[in-house]
């Protein structure tokens, strides 16, 4: 996957591994400013032996927000996003969005842990196999699934271009992680099946003690109430 730093988007943007699994020590592949924009490029899911995809999105990050610390809130707004390959993609939102679990997430039951069927060993970014924290880190990390609504997902709302998603800070930096992108067909009553590769392009600004401020707990989703078709 892709990620480019830059208003417009270059190019040559910067391939970097992805993960899918949540630990606040998935190190974060890049930095934003607060009021800067970021594209992220998205492989959509992996595939299992049949080429069916598997239960678990690849995820694009985690982005650093500068000065970003626990009880903050970063605002994130969809200014685009489009498929990979160029055709058009209907009204395309991401699967998933959210920011890394607080270490404290960590402790107990690995509810819904375990290996990917058909997908090899866990994704951890720049974790990889044989670092010496990775059996830790990989046994301790969260599936999207298992931490529910910590993270937005489109089974909540279609994250269109002109949504706005408020996301509570639980660790230094927020590391931003967005992924399986989704493209649902014409006349198609869900998206669930449409995970595809494709781009997002966001904006991040931060709020020093938002969830203080705010009152909120876990995220708070702006869908624009009139998208374009």
């Amino acid at each position: 996957m892709l990620l480019s730093l830059a208003t417009p988007p270059r190019r040559n943007a910067q391939a970097v591994p992805g993960h899918h699994r949540w630990h606040p020590e998935i190190p974060a592949v890049a930095e934003v400013i607060t009021g800067g924009s970021v594209r992220m490029e998205c492989q959509g899911r992996d595939r299992l032996a049949d080429g069916s995809p598997s239960a678990e999105p690849v995820l694009c990050g985690p982005i650093a927000v500068m000065g970003a610390e626990p009880g903050d809130v970063i605002t994130v707004d969809v200014l685009g996003i489009g498929r990979t390959d160029g055709r058009y993609g209907g009204i395309g939102h991401p699967g998933v969005i959210g920011c890394a679990p607080a270490p404290d997430a960590m402790t107990g039951p690995a509810h819904g842990n375990g290996p990917n069927p058909g997908a090899g060993a866990p994704l951890l970014g720049h974790v990889g196999p044989g670092l010496a924290s990775y059996e830790r880190i990989a046994g301790e990390a969260r599936t999207t699934a298992a931490r529910g609504r910590e993270v937005a997902t489109c089974s909540i709302a279609p994250l269109v271009p002109g949504s706005r998603i408020l996301l509570p800070v639980h660790v230094p930096g927020a590391k931003l992680s967005v992924g399986d992108l989704h493209f649902p067909w014409a006349g198609a009553q869900d998206c669930v099946l449409a995970p595809l590769a494709g781009w997002i392009d966001l904006r991040i600004h931060l709020t020093k003690r938002g969830v203080e401020r705010f009152r909120i707990s876990g995220p708070l989703l702006m869908p624009d109430p009139s998208p374009a078709a």
